[in-house]
C-alpha cells in the first residue's frame, strides 16, 4: 500500500469514528431528553446545564452550621430515600432529579432536573420514629417559609400546601438491612417554575419567591435539628401552637379515604400524638394515617 493510500485509509477510519461518535452522542442526547436531563456535549464530553444554581454540599454544610452529617449530592437517582436505605454510608442525600420519587401508599413520580429540592436524612433513632415525625418535618418547613407566604399551611399528615395546591411532601420510611433497622425521612419541595408540574401542585416561584435551594435546604435542616429532639423529648404537644397556626382542616368537612372506604366527616384538630380527630356519623375517630381531602359541606 502506498503512503497516499495509507493516509486515505486512516482518514476514512477517522471519519467513520467521528460519525460513530456523533451517532452515539445523538443517542445519549435523545435519552437525556426523554428523562428531562439538560445535557449537551462540549468537546465530546457530556455536560449538564443547570436551569438554576446547582446543589452544593459544601455550601449547605456552611449555611446549616455544625451538627449535620456530610451531604452527598447526586445528579440523578431513583429516590433519595432509597439511596440512603440501600447504602449504609449515606447519612444525608440530595439529588437534582429523581425518576422514582415516592410518597405515601406507594405513590411514585418523576421529578425534573435542577428545579426542585429532593432531600433525605437518615434518622438516628434505633426504634421506630413517632408517627407524627413527617407532620413535624412539615411544620419545620412551615416555620422557615411562613413569614414570606401568608397562604402557606400544613395539610395533615405530611404535606405542605400553598393556598389550594400542594407545595411539598414529607415521608418517613424504614427498612431492615443486614439485621439492622434503618429509618429515613425524605422531603420533596417544589421550588422553580416547572412546565411539567401537575395542576394540583404549585411552586415557590409561582408565588414570587426567588429560591436559593442550597440556602433553603440548610434552613430546613437547621430547623429539623431543633425540632426533632424536641419531638423526642416532649412529644407532639410541644408543637401545638405552631400546628394551630398552620392548620386549615379544623372545622372543615373532609373526605377520609382509609382501608378502601370513603367517609365524610368534620375535622376537629389533632390530639396530643398528632392524630387527626374527625367526627364521622356522630362518633369521633382518631386517625394516625389516611388520605384526607377538604369537601364542601353536604
Amino acid at each position: 500500500m502506498t503512503a497516499a493510500a495509507g493516509n486515505g485509509a486512516r482518514a476514512a477510519a477517522e471519519s467513520a469514528a467521528a460519525r460513530l461518535d456523533a451517532s452515539t452522542q445523538a443517542v445519549v442526547l435523545a435519552e437525556a431528553r426523554h428523562w428531562g436531563l439538560p445535557l449537551r456535549f462540549d468537546r465530546d464530553r457530556p455536560v449538564l446545564d443547570y436551569p438554576a444554581e446547582r446543589l452544593d454540599a459544601a455550601r449547605i454544610a456552611k449555611l446549616a452550621g455544625p451538627g449535620l452529617p456530610p451531604a452527598e449530592i447526586l445528579p440523578f437517582c431513583d429516590s433519595t430515600n432509597t439511596r440512603i436505605l440501600e447504602q449504609a454510608e449515606l447519612q444525608l442525600c440530595l439529588s437534582e432529579a429523581q425518576w422514582a420519587g415516592r410518597g405515601r401508599r406507594g405513590r411514585s413520580w418523576y421529578s425534573p432536573f435542577g428545579r426542585h429540592l429532593y432531600l433525605s436524612l437518615r434518622l438516628s433513632a434505633p426504634a421506630k420514629p413517632p408517627a407524627s415525625l413527617p407532620l413535624v418535618a412539615a411544620l419545620s418547613a412551615y416555620q422557615v417559609l411562613a413569614a414570606q407566604l401568608p397562604g402557606l399551611w400544613v395539610k395533615w399528615p405530611n404535606d405542605l400546601w400553598l393556598d389550594g395546591r400542594k407545595l411539598g411532601g414529607f415521608l418517613a420510611e424504614g427498612r431492615r438491612r443486614g439485621g439492622q433497622q434503618d429509618w429515613v425521612l425524605g422531603m420533596g419541595l417544589n421550588c422553580h417554575l416547572d412546565p411539567g408540574l401537575d395542576a394540583s401542585g404549585t411552586c415557590l416561584a409561582e408565588h414570587g419567591q426567588r429560591v436559593d435551594r442550597n440556602a433553603l435546604a440548610a434552613a430546613i435542616l437547621r430547623q429539623w435539628q431543633v425540632d426533632f429532639p424536641l419531638l423526642a423529648s416532649a412529644g407532639f404537644t410541644a408543637f401545638a401552637e405552631r400546628w394551630a397556626a398552620a392548620d386549615r382542616l379544623c372545622g372543615q368537612t373532609v373526605e377520609v379515604q382509609r382501608d378502601g372506604q370513603c367517609r365524610l366527616g368534620q375535622a376537629r384538630g389533632v390530639d396530643h400524638a398528632g392524630r387527626l380527630r374527625v367526627q364521622i356519623a356522630g362518633e369521633e375517630r382518631y386517625l394516625d394515617a389516611a388520605d384526607v381531602r377538604i369537601r364542601p359541606a353536604p
